[in-house]
């Protein structure tokens, strides 16, 4: 699961399937071989996540979702695959269904002050990552508070500074908050979930400090005109930022100041 000595690397598919559940078996494949640790999905009820009113939003993610028993199968292929399965839950229903299939969670951005979902998902106990995206220090201690007093000293969470901008400019990302949070929170894994073009500012985010590192993952950036495939890395870019990483841990070295052999 994740680990304290390695970066958790997660490959975001979110909806690159766009409903087509033989891509979403293909971005498993496909992030398994780029060395991934873990693909996330997004699972929700639509009725229960977007307003019918609104049209255009509901029609799209209606034909983007996918069944509870297909994310079933997704999760039964993962293990096949050798890959960690996850999804984040939308609502309270999808919440409650995954927690049949999965061992981590994962709060989006714009559900951390969804009171409701956080706390029923820190009563399943599971490891929580939580996207920092649209929230200051206020409303991560806020969002603190709660799981404490839901799970104790077990807290098993993970914060991901994250800049909510789809793509984020990278003068904009301000990694120095990885440090902040770690300063603030001495008992949270601190990672990082990434928007920018590119596997620049994921390997930098790992220099400062974060243990997870979240990219956005699809199967070709030209898959079709859905925002999300642009940011995106392919598989190929995908395993070049996993191999970036590798390497980074690897000069990183241990926390331990020794006279080596070597000297």
């Amino acid at each position: 699961m994740i680990k304290k000595n390695n970066v958790f690397i997660v490959a975001e598919a979110g909806n690159n399937h766009e409903g087509d559940f033989s891509i979403a078996k293909k971005l498993i494949d496909k992030a398994s071989e780029a060395g991934a640790d873990a693909i996330k999905f997004q699972t929700y009820d639509v009725d229960n996540f977007i307003d019918p009113k609104l049209k255009k939003s509901y029609e799209k993610f209606k034909k983007f979702s996918l069944s509870y028993e297909q994310f079933y199968e997704l999760s039964k292929y993962c293990k096949k695959k050798k890959i960690i399965f996850f999804s984040t839950p939308f609502d309270l229903k999808s919440a409650i269904f995954l927690n049949k299939i999965q061992k981590i969670f994962k709060i989006s951005s714009g559900d951390n002050n969804y009171t409701d979902l956080i706390k029923l998902v820190a009563r399943f106990k599971k490891h929580l990552i939580i996207s920092s995206g649209l929230s200051s220090l206020d409303g991560l201690k806020n969002v603190y508070k709660i799981l404490k007093k839901i799970r104790g000293k077990n807290l098993k969470l993970s914060f991901l500074h994250c800049v909510s901008s789809y793509p984020a400019p990278i003068n904009q990302i301000n990694l120095s908050n990885i440090s902040l949070i770690k300063e603030n929170f001495n008992d949270v894994n601190v990672g990082y979930s990434d928007h920018t073009i590119g596997t620049k500012v994921p390997l930098y985010a790992v220099l400062a400090g974060a243990r997870i590192i979240e990219k956005h993952f699809t199967l070709d950036n030209k898959f079709s005109n859905f925002r999300d495939h642009a940011l995106s890395l392919d598989p190929k870019n995908f395993r070049k930022m996993v191999d970036q990483i590798r390497e980074a841990e690897n000069i990183l070295g241990e926390k331990k100041k020794n006279i080596l052999p070597l000297e």
